[in-house]
């Protein structure tokens, strides 16, 4: 399932989320092969889910491995930063397929390219994953000159990438009495959210940083303040802003 397909005639992208009522219904009553999935170009069938969230799916038949599924609350939040950084005046897309020099494959929930071609991928994170594939994946975006934010759940992601982080820098801790549980290359942006099936009616605040740098802001700010390299690293946390 995703977000995005392919006109089979025109080759341009159809998303899910923002095409009309009228749209979609049309779409939903058009012959098999009208429109194709990412990469696999097999036919794409949209569907719409018991919650009312549109989406693209495979049409049954597909012998290839099938993307692995997102939840409710992934997908609502990749929507709502693409919408964002639009709103922004960047050009934003979803689900942007792309290849690193060394022919590592990537996918980015959301990308967005600033007017000087700048790119910068936000990923999302709900679930728990270990801290070197935060870098795996960081350092596959900059070998393909793409900056990388992660936004991240507080629980149960942040809380484990924090614990991870303090515990790799204790030599830190044993000189300075001070524990680091951020890092220079990992821009992380956290959000609260109940859990992976629901999705708040409003945009979810994100929260930058630790202890008395923290911040919590709208998801426009943070999203702006990102693109225009607001954060600045001063070990041992990120301080939003250059002033001491």
């Amino acid at each position: 399932m995703g977000q995005i397909a392919y006109s089979a005639n025109t080759n341009e992208v159809v998303e899910a989320f923002s095409v009309t009522d009228e749209e979609w219904a049309g779409l939903c009553l058009s012959p098999r092969g009208t429109l194709l999935m990412p990469r696999s170009a097999w036919p794409a069938v949209p569907k719409t889910s018991p919650r009312g969230l549109r989406f693209f799916a495979h049409y049954p038949g597909y012998t290839g491995v099938l993307p692995k599924p997102e939840s409710y609350a992934h997908t609502r939040l990749k929507i709502d930063v693409v919408k964002a950084a639009r709103e922004l005046g960047y050009q934003a897309e979803l689900e942007v397929a792309g290849t690193d020099p060394n022919g590592a494959e990537w996918e980015a929930d959301v990308l967005v390219t600033l007017p000087d071609g700048r790119r910068t991928a936000f990923e999302i994170q709900l679930s728990s994953q270990h801290l070197r594939d935060f870098r795996f994946r960081t350092e596959r975006y900059r070998r393909s000159s793409v900056e990388c934010c992660w936004i991240i759940s507080n629980q149960p992601v942040d809380a484990r990438i924090s614990k991870a982080l303090a515990y790799e820098n204790m030599d830190f801790y044993r000189t300075h009495g001070e524990f680091q549980a951020d890092a220079e290359d990992l821009m992380l942006l956290g959000v609260q959210l109940a859990d992976k099936d629901t999705y708040p009616e409003e945009r979810p605040f994100f929260r930058f940083s630790r202890g008395k740098e923290m911040r919590c802001m709208p998801m426009l700010e943070a999203i702006q303040g990102i693109l225009n390299g607001i954060p600045q690293w001063r070990r041992p946390r990120w301080h939003w802003g250059s002033s001491l």
